[in-house]
């Protein structure tokens, strides 16, 4: 698995075939908290196209500091593709993941192809108690049920935890701040290109009626609702998922 230089720090990234690199490109983006690792059914799924997902700086395995700014991640985001010769491809994000690939979409229209916005919103706000026990240094591990369907499996949830309590709270609060400071409900409209919405259709954290509001507002977007699945669709119910990202890349 290689790394890359940006802004003078080492970024880890992972890629499902370095072979087929010449096939249209999906940049793939994690959420708040997460890695590059929470998309590894996709990955190890999507096998016609050349799929890359970073750690963002400060996660993972990668150098530097989480950031509290969705407009300083999209700049991130810019840099790395820049930097691993990335021309024209499909960027797709999950949650906070997907508040950046909106921004890049709306500030760098002319590199994609195409955008994939995974169980997010034009808006994610976030209750101020947890950012409060957040910047206590007190991690969130109950909210981690939120995040999948009620039918999740118990191992689900148990690595879910154990994923969460070794993250720091420092960059959960940093990455929880970028959340709650966007909002572009009043911009998306200006996203002037072929998109995805996908939404697990018992997600509570960013419920259905974000993704309809997305799918409604962007002129060329496409919806597809993920039965038995939360927040983390992409890891509940990866095969189809895979298959509406296949279908929709079909289309490009």
């Amino acid at each position: 698995m290689p790394y890359i230089k940006v802004q003078g720090k080492d970024i880890f990234y992972r890629q499902n075939d370095k072979a087929i690199s010449h096939r249209p490109t999906i940049l793939c983006v994690h959420g708040a908290g997460g890695t590059g690792e929470k998309w590894a059914n996709q990955l190890s799924g999507i096998k016609d196209y050349h799929l890359i997902a970073l750690d963002l700086p400060g996660h993972g395995l990668s150098e530097g500091e989480a950031i509290n700014s969705i407009q300083s991640y999209k700049e991130y985001i810019w840099e790395f593709a820049q930097a691993i010769e990335l021309k024209s491809f499909v960027i797709t994000g999950h949650s906070m993941g997907g508040a950046i690939a909106m921004q890049f979409a709306l500030d760098y229209p002319d590199w994609l192809k195409g955008l994939i916005i995974v169980d997010s919103g034009g808006r994610l706000r976030v209750n101020p108690v947890m950012l409060e026990s957040l910047s206590r240094g007190e991690h969130l591990l109950e909210s981690v049920q939120f995040s999948y369907s009620p039918k999740a499996a118990a191992k689900i949830l148990e690595d879910a935890v154990e994923e969460m309590r070794a993250v720091s709270t420092q960059v959960l609060w940093a990455d929880f701040q970028a959340c709650n400071n966007f909002n572009v409900i009043e911009s998306v409209q200006r996203i002037n290109l072929p998109t995805l919405v996908i939404c697990g259709q018992e997600d509570r954290m960013t419920p259905v009626k974000y993704s309809e509001y997305l799918a409604q507002q962007i002129p060329q977007a496409l919806l597809a609702l993920i039965p038995d699945a939360g927040h983390m669709s992409m890891i509940e119910q990866p095969e189809a998922v895979n298959k509406a990202i296949m279908e929709f890349m079909h289309t490009l």
